[in-house]
Formats: C-alpha cells, sequence, structure tokens
C-alpha cells in the first residue's frame, strides 16, 4: 500500500514539473513575442529569394503615394531595372493631404529617378490622397484592370489588403479582385473553347490578353504601415526586414530579396529625396526603418 502511494505522490511531482515546465516556455515565449513582433531575425535564411524580372520583361509596381514605391521595393526596383526589364510605377493618388501635390509628384520623380526609372514610365491615378476608400470602386477597378492588361506585366507588385493605410488597403484589395476576376472569366473562356461556333474573334483575342496574364503573372504585395512593422522603426540597416507575426500564414508564404550593399544605398539617396516626408519624425522613422539588409514581399495565390 505504501509503495502505491509514493508512487502516486510521485506521479504528481512528475505532472507538476511538467506543467511548470510548460508554464516557463509559453511565458518566455509570450514575452519574446509582446517585446519581438516580428519573425526572429534568424528566419531570414529559411525564405525563399523572390523571382526577379528578366531582360525585357515588365515590372508593375502600384503605389498608392509617393514615396511607397521607394519605401517597400526601392532596392527590386533598382535591381529589375539593372537586369533589364522595363520598369512602370503607377501613382495611384495625388499625396496632397498635406497641401503639397507638387512637391510630392517633384520628390516622386527625383526618388524614381535615382530607382532608375524613366520618368516616361511614370503614370498618374490621381485621386486624392487618403480619400481612396470614399472613390466609386468599381471605377478604380476598371482602371486599375485596364492598366494591368495594357501592360501585361511578368511581375506585378502592390500594397498589402492587410496594410493599416486605408488608401493602400483600398488598392491592395482592388487589384486581388481584378486578378480573381480575370482568373474565373479565363476558366469560363476554356469551358466556352469546346464550343467553337461560340467562340467570335473578339473572344477569342481577350482569352489570349488573360491566358498571358493568368498564366504568366508573379505577383507580390508588399507592406508599409503596421503596427508591428518594420520592426523596430528606427534606422537599423544592419538588422533583417522580416513580416509581423499576424501576417505569418501557411497560404501565401513571404519571400525575401537581399539588397547588396550598393543597392542599399542607392535606396537611401532616393528615399532621401522624400524632404516633405523626412521633416515629419514619424514618417521619418518609417522612411529609415526601411533601409534594412533586405525586402520582403508576401506571395499571391489565386484562391482555389
Amino acid at each position: 500500500m505504501g509503495n502505491i502511494i509514493r508512487k502516486i505522490k510521485n506521479s504528481r511531482k512528475i505532472q507538476v514539473l511538467i506543467l511548470l515546465t510548460l508554464l516557463v516556455i509559453v511565458i518566455v515565449f509570450y514575452s519574446y513575442f509582446r517585446a519581438n513582433p516580428v519573425m526572429p531575425q534568424l528566419t531570414i535564411y529559411f525564405l525563399d529569394d523572390v523571382k526577379l524580372p528578366e531582360q525585357g520583361q515588365t515590372l508593375l509596381v502600384f503605389s498608392p503615394h509617393p514615396d511607397d514605391e521607394t519605401i517597400a521595393c526601392g532596392g527590386y526596383i533598382i535591381e529589375s531595372v539593372r537586369r533589364g526589364a522595363e520598369v512602370y510605377i503607377i501613382l495611384v493618388t495625388d499625396g496632397n493631404r498635406r497641401n503639397l501635390r507638387d512637391m510630392r509628384y517633384l520628390e516622386f520623380e527625383s526618388a524614381t529617378c535615382l530607382l532608375g526609372v524613366p520618368c516616361d514610365n511614370l503614370i498618374y491615378l490621381d485621386y486624392p490622397d487618403s480619400r481612396l476608400a470614399q472613390q466609386n470602386q468599381l471605377e478604380l477597378q476598371q482602371v486599375f484592370k485596364e492598366i494591368i492588361q495594357e501592360y501585361k506585366p511578368d511581375i506585378l507588385l502592390y500594397s498589402h489588403p492587410e496594410d493599416n493605410h486605408i488608401d493602400h488597403s483600398t488598392t491592395g484589395i482592388i487589384i486581388e479582385n481584378i486578378l480573381e476576376e480575370m482568373l474565373k472569366k479565363y476558366q469560363t473562356f476554356e469551358k466556352l473553347e469546346e464550343l467553337e461556333d461560340l467562340m467570335r474573334e473578339e473572344v477569342v483575342a481577350e482569352m489570349d490578353s488573360l491566358e498571358k496574364i493568368i498564366q504568366d503573372i508573379t505577383a507580390y504585395k508588399y507592406l508599409v504601415h503596421h503596427r508591428d512593422y518594420p520592426h523596430p522603426k528606427r534606422y537599423a540597416p544592419d538588422l533583417f526586414m522580416l513580416p509581423p507575426l499576424d501576417l505569418v500564414t501557411l497560404e501565401g508564404g513571404w519571400e525575401r530579396f537581399m539588397l547588396s550593399e550598393e543597392i542599399k544605398q542607392q535606396k537611401e539617396r532616393a528615399l532621401r529625396a522624400y524632404i516633405t516626408q523626412l521633416r515629419n519624425p514619424l514618417l521619418k522613422n518609417l522612411l529609415e526603418a526601411s533601409i534594412r539588409e533586405n525586402e520582403i514581399f508576401a506571395v499571391y495565390q489565386y484562391e482555389n
């Protein structure tokens, strides 16, 4: 009887020890991730490298405001230009929230020139800054769609739908709606293809255009505004840029673009062109915090 009691006591001690160990582990992890709300620095080595455009291919970048293109993907743009890709940047809003439209346009042209993009490859849509969600969403979708269909990009970069700025999230949501709509339309055309008598010449032409976009495009979404990103929000060029934990999912993982020292310096020079933004301490921290060892992009995947 005594042996049984001792065994029960020992078993309880082991259970308590296991529970205490688990509790300590939970507390340690909670403390770490509260202080570090992004993936640990070492996880950069587990991310795949992004796909880059080849010579003669087209990169299309949607930038909600003047500076987003440089903050989020300035290094990627520089490398794309160096590889001989044709780079087009769509500036969605006028950047005029503080009545600085003309100045911000000049800064945009200076910065993108430093990235290597010709002024002829800059497209201005002139929608009002910070009021994109109040515009006619169907009109916006049609405008974005026509641009994508015209340029037929091999690689498309756009703002993340989960970005905390309404202009960014609106842009991202609209573009993903367009991609899904194109896929569904293409799938419908594929079914109609079996009925050749119903396939008019213009339908065949549109199907060929959609096929180029749907099958060949690589779409990446970038992040600019988020409570936990970039982390830390200060100039830290020796740190890696990593995604916030609440945006890490099993579907559509994040990929990295590692910046050489030369590209990093060129990106920083482009960022310094945004003088009006650098005068604001909060925006200055955001711009400078984007100068890291890498840039990151979330892979867009069509919904099943």
